[in-house]
């Protein structure tokens, strides 16, 4: 719109010379050093100190002839862009001089319509760049928020990791302890009746019976530490199972689809955790004589599904267990979305460790 005004403008004053006929040189080159200092402005540098050799030019051209004040609206137009409004004085003052000298106010009519277009271009610019520099801080805090949930997820990968290692030192250390050294002490015990055998017989016998006797407490020890070493809490489905079998405040219909082996610890931690905290909330203040919670898990993610018949909530306010079941989701990488309007629903997306090392 900037270009297409002063190019409007320009070309009038060359129309207007056209039609002239009889114009002296002065004025052309006085138009011609216009034209040149308004290209190289718009093209390679705007600047204030540019726009006032405009000024002088047209100041110049109008003493000539006066027919160049209508080109006043060119340094008025860029000085209302550039928000140099003091320097507009001089402007003015030329423009108003120019109208009472030639009788026709027509040029401060123009000039008020190039000054309102500059001023709304200049806002709508403005604008422009705000939410340019927003959308930009908008795809900064996108990437960082990106990277700060690849960071959640390769921390969790390295709890994983680092508890699985801890658990793999304590068994070792545990069957080291408690059956190597017994085991240890009977190989001596039977390599020491095996020397004896042909020598006597009777200690033979007497140390072997004792090597029976030991081996025989050692299978004892070894299966007392594996039964401790074995997680107590049952695992996959049974797991959930058990929390959903704890609550007795009304019936609940539970259906599962997929492969619970696939999840981890640490995801199947966490689908309890929020199908417990979904319970607790029926029973405090759903009112509802049935819940449904379904489980669905496929190779990219992992959908749980809870919503009861009850009452609702016309303002849901979220509480530390909303925040908890939020928070836990998210830290996984994966979303929530709750509604109170018709009973109350929760749904967790949560995307499976497997599909996240694939993307």
């Amino acid at each position: 719109m900037k270009y297409l005004l002063k190019f409007l403008l320009l070309i009038y004053m060359v129309a207007l010379f056209a039609v002239k006929g009889a114009v002296p040189y002065q004025a052309v080159l006085v138009l011609l050093l216009i034209i040149a200092v308004n290209v190289f402005k718009e093209r390679f540098f705007d600047s204030v100190y540019l726009t006032a050799v405009s000024f002088i030019l047209i100041s110049a051209g109008i003493w000539l002839d006066q027919s160049f004040s209508f080109l006043l609206c060119l340094p008025a137009f860029d000085l209302i862009y550039q928000k140099a409004y003091p320097a507009l004085a001089p402007v003015l003052l030329v423009a108003l001089y120019s109208s009472l000298n030639s009788g026709r106010f027509s040029l401060l009519l123009v000039l008020g319509i190039c000054a309102i277009l500059a001023y709304v271009l200049q806002k709508a610019e403005e604008k422009e760049l705000l939410y340019k520099n927003k959308l930009d801080d908008e795809r900064r805090l996108r990437y960082e928020l990106e990277q700060a949930k690849a960071k959640l997820l390769n921390s969790s990968k390295d709890i994983a990791h680092l508890a699985e290692a801890n658990e793999r030192n304590r068994i070792a250390r545990e069957i080291h302890d408690n059956v190597g050294h017994s085991i240890a002490g009977i190989l001596i015990q039977l390599q020491a009746a095996l020397k004896l055998f042909n020598r006597d017989e009777e200690k033979s016998k007497l140390i072997l019976t004792k090597s029976i006797d030991s081996l025989s407490d050692s299978l004892t020890l070894l299966r007392n530490t594996v039964y401790n070493i074995k997680p107590q809490e049952t695992l996959g489905v049974e797991y959930i199972k058990s929390v959903i079998d704890n609550f007795a405040f009304c019936p609940v219909d539970f259906k599962f689809y997929g492969d619970f082996s696939s999840l981890s610890p640490n995801q199947l931690e966490i689908l309890a955790s929020n199908i417990k905290e979904a319970l607790t909330n029926a029973s405090k203040h759903s009112q509802a004589t049935k819940l449904n919670i379904s489980i669905d898990i496929n190779a990219r993610h992992t959908r749980l599904y809870v919503k009861d018949n009850g009452v609702g909530c016309a303002n849901l306010k979220e509480g530390l267990g909303i925040s908890g079941v939020k928070e836990r989701v998210q830290n996984m990488g994966g979303s929530v979305s709750i509604s109170s309007d018709d009973g109350f629903l929760i749904v967790c997306l949560l995307p499976n460790e497997n599909s996240q090392e694939v993307g």
